[in-house]
Order: structure tokens, then C-alpha cells, then sequence
């Protein structure tokens, strides 16, 4: 297939017409050539790609953010992740919710163990996410959707640490869900403590066994939180997940 009215458009001709900006010469040609059209639809496709493996690539990871919340931070990197911040409506908003998180703590926390205290706010980096409206960061409370096998998993990641979760349908309109971890040191999970939440309230409590696996089994398909705790401390903060049949 050749172009069918040469010169065919250069590249920096097709970008604008992939990024709406293209003179009406260049929109024309496209109207009427489908060699030209195509590879402006594979520009596009490469756009795509770089754009997703650059999504948030400059963010402080979640323990940054959390050093920075509690002042552990040096000066200089104080000082980038406050610019950071002032730019990156994603980045401040996980910074509310960890706030949020650890302003919860602390009633119940003892004198000192506040300090002690790792948390990590898991991110969704593969997998289903639906009813997300555009701009929404990924990890924005109740837009992470986990359904029926046929959607398969999602994964999430945790300062190095991953963490599969995908649902199977169960009896009475129930659903059961199947966690996996997988860890650098897998033995600091085994023996975790999962706490899986609706509505604000505890729903049921498991652990993580020796080879990273856990499930929770007779769960109502309902908006969901669950928290993994290590044995020394780490609290890893899944965000709100909507699970449905």
C-alpha cells in the first residue's frame, strides 16, 4: 500500500494529527488516505505505550512520601518532593490518604510506636479498573475493581513488594479472595495478618501462609479494604477495591 497523493505526511505531521492539532492540509490528506491514516494509528499506538511506562515515572515511591509526612526526609529531598507535590495532584492526594491512615493510629497508638510504624499504600499496576473517571489516580478509593475470573487479577505493588488479588464466585452469591505476595524476604510475610473490611467495619481476619498465599472465603461483593500486616510492623494499606461477580 502506498500513500494516494505523495508526498506522503512525515511523522511530525502525523503527531499533530494524532495530538488534534493538525492543519486542515493535513487532515484532509488523512480523510482520504488510508496508508497515511494507518500509520498515524500506529504513532498513536506507540504514544500510547510510552505514555503508560511513563505514567507518574518522576513520583516519590509511598515511602517517601511517608518519610516526608514524618519529617525523616534530608533537606534537599524535602525540598523536591514539596515541589513535586505542589505540581502532582496524584502524589498529594496518597499523601491525604496516608495522613487520613495514620491520624486513625493515633487513639490506639502506644507512646513512641507511632514512630515505629511502616506504612505502605499499595499502587494497582496491572489489572481491571473500571468506572474511574479520567484523571483519577489509580489508587483513588473505590475505582479499583476486582471481578469474576473471567476479568482475571489485579496486581498491586508495594515498595517491592507485589501482591496479587483475584476473586472467584462462591456459594449464595459469595465470593472468595485468593491473595498472593511475592516479596524479596518472603519469610517476613508469612504469618501476616489480612484484615479485610466493608463498610468500616472488620469483616474477617487471616494470615498469609508460608508460601505467600491467603484467601478469604464467603465475602458479600461490596466496596472492600484490606490491610496486610508483617509480623514487625509493616502495615501495607490496599486501596479500596469494588468487588463484584
Amino acid at each position: 500500500m502506498n500513500c494516494v497523493s505523495p508526498p506522503e505526511l512525515d511523522d511530525r505531521q502525523l503527531l499533530t494529527y494524532v495530538d488534534g492539532v493538525a492543519e486542515h492540509e493535513v487532515a484532509t490528506h488523512l480523510e482520504r488516505c488510508l496508508y497515511c491514516r494507518d500509520k498515524a494509528r500506529q504513532l498513536a499506538r506507540l504514544q500510547d505505550r510510552l505514555t503508560a511506562r511513563l505514567y507518574r515515572f518522576t513520583c516519590p515511591s509511598p515511602i517517601e512520601l511517608g518519610e516526608y509526612h514524618l519529617g525523616l526526609l534530608a533537606s534537599a529531598k524535602t525540598m523536591a518532593v514539596a515541589q513535586h507535590l505542589r505540581e502532582c495532584p496524584h502524589c498529594a492526594r496518597e499523601l491525604v490518604q496516608l495522613k487520613n491512615y495514620l491520624s486513625d493510629l493515633e487513639p490506639v497508638a502506644e507512646p513512641g510506636l507511632l514512630g515505629r510504624v511502616k506504612v505502605l499504600v499499595a499502587r494497582l499496576v496491572g489489572g481491571e479498573q473500571r468506572g474511574r473517571p479520567s484523571g483519577e489516580p489509580a489508587f483513588a478509593p473505590a475505582f479499583v475493581a476486582v471481578r469474576g475470573a473471567n476479568h482475571g487479577p489485579i496486581t498491586l505493588e508495594a515498595d517491592g513488594l507485589l501482591i496479587v488479588l483475584d476473586v472467584q464466585p462462591a456459594t449464595g452469591g459469595r465470593v472468595t479472595i485468593l491473595g498472593q505476595i511475592a516479596a524479596e524476604d518472603q519469610d517476613q510475610w508469612t504469618g501476616a495478618v489480612v484484615e479485610l473490611s466493608q463498610g468500616g467495619a472488620l469483616q474477617m481476619t487471616t494470615t498469609v501462609d508460608d508460601l505467600g498465599a491467603f484467601h478469604c472465603a464467603g465475602i458479600l461483593p461490596a466496596s472492600t479494604e484490606i490491610k496486610i500486616i508483617s509480623s514487625d510492623g509493616i502495615t501495607v494499606q490496599i486501596p479500596t477495591i469494588d468487588i463484584a461477580v
